[in-house]
Protein backbone atom coordinates (compact mmCIF):
# COMPACT_ATOMS: atom_id res chain seq x y z
CA UNK A 1 0.00 0.00 0.00
CA UNK A 2 1.30 3.44 -0.90
CA UNK A 3 1.85 6.05 1.78
CA UNK A 4 -0.10 9.29 2.07
CA UNK A 5 2.89 11.09 0.57
CA UNK A 6 1.93 9.38 -2.69
CA UNK A 7 -1.04 11.75 -2.69
CA UNK A 8 1.43 14.56 -3.23
CA UNK A 9 2.29 17.87 -1.68
CA UNK A 10 1.91 21.43 -2.86
CA UNK A 11 1.06 24.98 -1.93
CA UNK A 12 -2.21 25.66 -0.14
CA UNK A 13 -4.78 27.80 -1.90
CA UNK A 14 -7.72 29.56 -0.25
CA UNK A 15 -10.31 31.23 -2.48
CA UNK A 16 -7.81 31.03 -5.35
CA UNK A 17 -5.00 32.77 -3.47
CA UNK A 18 -1.82 31.38 -1.97
CA UNK A 19 -1.92 31.12 1.82
CA UNK A 20 0.87 32.74 3.84
CA UNK A 21 1.42 31.66 7.46
CA UNK A 22 4.18 33.14 9.62
CA UNK A 23 5.72 34.76 6.55
CA UNK A 24 5.95 31.47 4.62
CA UNK A 25 3.80 29.91 1.94
CA UNK A 26 1.55 27.27 3.52
CA UNK A 27 1.84 23.74 2.18
CA UNK A 28 -0.53 20.79 1.93
CA UNK A 29 0.28 17.11 1.71
CA UNK A 30 -1.59 13.85 1.60
CA UNK A 31 -5.36 13.80 1.27
CA UNK A 32 -5.88 17.59 1.63
CA UNK A 33 -3.49 18.11 -1.29
CA UNK A 34 -5.33 15.56 -3.44
CA UNK A 35 -8.71 17.11 -2.64
CA UNK A 36 -7.42 20.59 -3.51
CA UNK A 37 -5.96 19.33 -6.80
CA UNK A 38 -9.19 17.57 -7.79
CA UNK A 39 -11.32 20.60 -6.95
CA UNK A 40 -9.00 22.77 -9.08
CA UNK A 41 -9.42 20.32 -11.98
CA UNK A 42 -13.18 20.67 -11.72
CA UNK A 43 -13.09 24.47 -11.43
CA UNK A 44 -10.90 24.79 -14.54
CA UNK A 45 -12.83 24.84 -17.84
CA UNK A 46 -11.56 22.17 -20.24
CA UNK A 47 -9.04 23.59 -22.68
CA UNK A 48 -8.49 26.86 -20.84
CA UNK A 49 -4.93 25.93 -19.84
CA UNK A 50 -2.90 26.40 -23.01
CA UNK A 51 -0.12 24.15 -21.68
CA UNK A 52 -2.44 21.29 -20.68
CA UNK A 53 -5.39 21.45 -23.06
CA UNK A 54 -6.86 18.16 -21.81
CA UNK A 55 -6.97 19.47 -18.20
CA UNK A 56 -10.26 20.66 -16.72
CA UNK A 57 -13.97 19.92 -16.71
CA UNK A 58 -16.15 20.10 -19.83
CA UNK A 59 -19.71 20.99 -18.87
CA UNK A 60 -20.74 22.33 -22.27
CA UNK A 61 -23.07 19.41 -23.02
CA UNK A 62 -24.51 19.47 -19.51
CA UNK A 63 -25.71 23.05 -19.73
CA UNK A 64 -26.27 23.63 -23.47
CA UNK A 65 -28.05 20.52 -24.76
CA UNK A 66 -31.79 20.04 -24.61
CA UNK A 67 -31.83 17.17 -22.12
CA UNK A 68 -33.88 16.11 -19.13
CA UNK A 69 -32.61 16.75 -15.61
CA UNK A 70 -31.65 13.07 -15.30
CA UNK A 71 -29.71 13.17 -18.59
CA UNK A 72 -27.93 16.34 -17.47
CA UNK A 73 -26.86 14.60 -14.25
CA UNK A 74 -25.59 11.63 -16.26
CA UNK A 75 -23.61 13.94 -18.58
CA UNK A 76 -22.15 15.67 -15.52
CA UNK A 77 -21.14 12.31 -14.04
CA UNK A 78 -19.43 11.29 -17.29
CA UNK A 79 -17.54 14.59 -17.45
CA UNK A 80 -16.45 14.23 -13.82
CA UNK A 81 -15.21 10.67 -14.42
CA UNK A 82 -13.09 11.90 -17.35
CA UNK A 83 -11.79 14.89 -15.43
CA UNK A 84 -11.03 13.28 -12.07
CA UNK A 85 -9.84 10.02 -13.63
CA UNK A 86 -7.18 12.04 -15.46
CA UNK A 87 -5.30 12.57 -12.20
CA UNK A 88 -2.65 9.86 -11.79
CA UNK A 89 -3.41 9.64 -8.05
CA UNK A 90 -6.97 8.44 -8.70
CA UNK A 91 -7.10 4.68 -9.14
CA UNK A 92 -10.88 4.20 -9.34
CA UNK A 93 -14.04 6.28 -9.14
CA UNK A 94 -16.64 4.32 -7.19
CA UNK A 95 -19.60 6.68 -7.05
CA UNK A 96 -20.69 10.17 -8.05
CA UNK A 97 -23.70 11.42 -6.12
CA UNK A 98 -25.40 14.56 -7.41
CA UNK A 99 -27.09 16.34 -4.49
CA UNK A 100 -30.09 18.65 -4.59
CA UNK A 101 -28.93 22.26 -4.94
CA UNK A 102 -29.32 24.43 -1.84
CA UNK A 103 -32.21 26.88 -1.90
CA UNK A 104 -33.29 25.82 -5.38
CA UNK A 105 -30.11 27.17 -7.02
CA UNK A 106 -30.30 26.41 -10.74
CA UNK A 107 -26.70 27.01 -11.77
CA UNK A 108 -25.05 25.07 -8.95
CA UNK A 109 -24.50 21.34 -8.73
CA UNK A 110 -23.20 19.88 -5.49
CA UNK A 111 -21.55 16.53 -6.00
CA UNK A 112 -20.01 13.96 -3.68
CA UNK A 113 -17.39 11.76 -5.38
CA UNK A 114 -16.24 8.51 -3.79
CA UNK A 115 -12.93 7.30 -5.16
CA UNK A 116 -10.01 5.02 -4.46
CA UNK A 117 -6.65 6.77 -4.56
CA UNK A 118 -3.19 5.31 -5.12
CA UNK A 119 -2.84 4.99 -1.34
CA UNK A 120 -5.44 2.20 -1.61
CA UNK A 121 -7.94 4.00 0.61
CA UNK A 122 -11.45 5.09 -0.30
CA UNK A 123 -12.00 8.85 -0.04
CA UNK A 124 -15.05 11.09 -0.45
CA UNK A 125 -14.46 14.42 -2.16
CA UNK A 126 -17.13 17.16 -2.14
CA UNK A 127 -17.23 19.24 -5.32
CA UNK A 128 -19.37 22.17 -6.53
CA UNK A 129 -19.92 22.76 -10.24
CA UNK A 130 -21.33 26.13 -11.27
CA UNK A 131 -22.04 27.90 -14.52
Amino acid sequence: MASTTSLGHGLELRDGDLVVEDGRLAELSGLPNLVQALVLRVLTPLGSDRFATDYGLDVTDVFTRAVTARQAEDLLRLSLVRTLGGDARVREIRDIEVLDPPGGARRLWQVRVTLVAVDGAEHTVPVEVTV
